[in-house]
């Protein structure tokens, strides 16, 4: 089945309970969500990630290797399959910055279609944005929102109110770019983690000149997995640090033995603590907060539309 095609389901299936699926194809990592959609309410039935690294290299060589397309090729076949077998009657698939960047981003959205029979998209920032907004405000954020959402290959700043996108802003800075771009080495010392902390700050102080949010919420796998490691929701200086020199204390094979997080997750996460506390700085905030919510849920969201 096609996006947007369905099996017995009206134009007004957004008013009735059904069956949607999103894939979120990112530059590090593949995302399933299967959701019971009602309205702009969903309810979770099955959710899934997998490690796919598309961008490894890609910082280097502008193409995905051939062993990140056969990989995410099974991945995403597997997950439609779930998907499917859980009574999903609507899929939709989405690449975000990995397919904006790589050189050969048609190949990728080829193996994808052959593997699913499902059409996939390479969403722009905006868009995804505006799709991340959305399924933020269905998890039960405020309506009126500012969000960053912390990609492998990019991070989007964006804001809205009651789902609807007012502004949005995507730079290339994302966790596996900035470690691949800033040579973070495996033990990391705190000058990488200066050097990304200040880069990110740079990059966003033009948006906070613009706009002044009284808190902004995080999304993103790596927002969350360091959410779980650092056991908090919420992120201030001495928080984000903190997990710095965790990450900085030990090679990542021997916190794996620790954490019980896999050595490649572990090994792009000082990036991701920088890139938080860069955006804390660049908006004179004292604290982030975390959502475990974000383009899974809005691509759920229009998978029904």
């Amino acid at each position: 089945m096609r996006y947007g095609q369905s099996r017995g389901c009206s134009p007004h299936c957004n008013t009735v309970r059904v069956i949607a699926a999103a894939i979120e194809v990112g530059t590090n990592t593949t995302r399933l969500l299967v959701a019971r959609v009602q309205s702009a309410h969903l309810t979770p039935r099955a959710t899934d990630e997998v490690t796919t690294a598309l961008g490894s290299g890609l910082e280097a060589t502008g193409t995905i290797g051939p062993d990140g397309l056969d990989l995410v090729e099974r991945t995403v076949g597997a997950m439609t399959a779930r998907a499917r077998g859980l009574g999903a009657d609507r899929i939709a698939i989405a690449c975000t910055a990995v397919g904006r960047d790589a050189a050969n981003a048609p190949d990728l959205l080829a193996r994808v279609e052959r593997a699913t029979d499902v059409i996939s998209t390479v969403r722009s920032g905006e868009r995804e944005a505006a799709l991340t907004v959305q399924g933020i405000v269905a998890d039960g954020a405020a309506d009126d929102l500012v969000a960053a959402d912390l990609g492998g290959g990019s991070l989007e700043l964006m804001g809205g109110s009651s789902g609807t996108l007012a502004f949005a802003t995507s730079i290339p800075v994302g966790v596996r770019k900035l470690t691949e771009r800033c040579a973070v080495a495996d033990q990391p010392d705190r000058s990488g983690w200066r050097a990304i902390v200040d880069a990110v700050a740079a990059r966003f102080r033009p948006v906070a000149d613009a706009h002044a949010p009284a808190a902004i919420v995080v999304t993103g796998g790596s927002a969350a997995a360091l959410s779980r490691l650092a056991g908090s929701a919420r992120r201030d200086a001495a928080t984000l640090a903190g997990i710095a020199d965790l990450l900085a204390s030990r090679p990542a094979d021997e916190l794996h033995q620790t954490t019980g997080v896999a050595a490649p997750r572990l090994r792009l996460w000082l990036a991701g603590a920088g890139a938080l506390e860069g955006i804390r700085r660049a908006f004179g905030l004292d604290e982030l907060e975390v959502s475990t919510a974000g383009l899974p849920e809005g691509l759920a969201l229009a998978a029904i539309r």
